[in-house]
């Protein structure tokens, strides 16, 4: 379960915000190219759609759970997932 914002810094809450950008920026490649729509991604995916387009605005964390759920439903591996958001530039700098 994620913390709550609150009861993180502000430098913290940069970071949140710019990491689940880059992993909804990576999703939402992920599922065009799988040629799905949130609708179909969704029912794949056990996934919600209002799910699915809260983690593809960066407004919501996923659990590895779900993250291999999402994978398996786009034809990938969460490691590729997180890969594409890790190669983020902004994201990448939230690892040093």
């Amino acid at each position: 379960m994620p913390v709550p914002n609150d009861r993180l810094d502000p430098q913290q809450l940069r970071e949140r915000s710019v990491r689940r950008d880059a992993l909804a920026k990576a999703l939402v490649e992920a599922r065009q190219r799988a040629g799905l729509t949130q609708v179909e991604l969704a029912a794949a995916s056990g996934l919600s759609r209002s799910a699915i387009a809260r983690l593809e605005a960066g407004d919501a964390s996923i659990s590895s759970d779900r993250l291999w759920d999402l994978a398996k439903a786009l034809g990938t591996k969460p490691s590729a997932l997180l890969a594409a958001a890790e190669a983020d530039d902004d994201a990448a700098k939230t690892l040093d």
